[in-house]
């Protein structure tokens, strides 16, 4: 037989267990196992950074997405502004108006002073337009103003009435972004007039009609009464000046009303 291969093989295995187990028997087994170590994450610095130019990205790509569809046509037309959201209301106001309206005397005197009223509605045309800076800026007046003068004797009785029917634009200077403001209005329209002459007890009546043309200046406002509703308080002071052929009269008032 021979032996000697087979010693010299059974070394060689025994020597090399030996030096595979030598690591094993040399780690306790209450210590950790061994891992490389990790590498080192990012510093807090580059964290916000890296957050801060992805919110920039962000912004940058909703701002073009809003221009873009905002210069597109679609199904729909054009792009439509959204200036109505904060104040969707009609803006349609009826006023009920009282003052002194101060009549050309034809006696050389400076005025006829009497009781002016009247009623007027009030379109705030300027939304049509959807441009903020005419939205509640640009509005017109439907206006009915009347006063009525009275002289003489016993005998002889004079009794004239004056109606003023006109429609004016104006334009409004707001006040910061309050709801009130300083506007000034220019109009035309027609002056009816009737007169009533009584001598003893025989009456005579005599009526005319003239173009009118208004003018004047005043202070509005118009303040929303609740939060969440379209309903707003409207009043104004004013004072206005109608030429109704050579003769000019004035009115020297205010008026409340509500706006919807």
């Amino acid at each position: 037989m021979r032996t000697a291969p087979v010693k010299n093989w059974l070394t060689r295995c025994l020597m090399g267990g030996l030096l595979v187990a030598t690591p094993a028997f040399a780690q306790d087994d209450d210590d950790p196992y061994a891992y490389p170590e990790d590498e080192p994450g990012p510093s807090q610095e580059q964290i916000e950074e890296e957050e801060a130019a992805e919110r920039r990205r962000r912004n940058v790509d909703q701002a073009d997405e809003f221009r873009n569809a905002s210069e597109q046509e679609g199904e729909e037309g054009d792009f439509k502004e959204l200036a109505g959201l904060d104040d969707p209301s009609m803006g349609v106001g009826v006023e009920l108006l009282a003052g002194a309206l101060l009549l050309e005397s034809p006696r050389g005197r400076f005025a006829d002073t009497v009781l002016g009223l009247g009623v007027r509605t009030t379109w705030e045309f300027g939304r049509t337009f959807n441009l903020e800076r005419f939205r509640e800026n640009l509005w017109a007046d439907l206006r009915w103003t009347y006063g009525n003068s009275s002289d003489g004797t016993d005998f002889i009785r004079g009794s004239t009435s004056q109606h003023y029917f006109t429609i004016a634009p104006a334009y409004e200077i707001k006040f910061g972004k309050s709801d009130f403001g300083f506007f000034g209005q220019v109009g035309a329209g027609v002056a009816y007039q009737t007169t009533s002459i009584t001598v003893d007890a025989n009456e005579t009546k005599v009526n005319g009609l003239k173009p009118l043309f208004q003018y004047g200046v005043g202070l509005r406002g118009r303040p929303q009464l609740s939060r969440n509703g379209n309903f707003r308080l409207s009043f104004r002071l004013e004072a206005l000046g109608y030429r109704r052929g050579y003769m000019n009269d004035f009115f020297l008032g205010g008026s409340v009303g509500a706006t919807f």
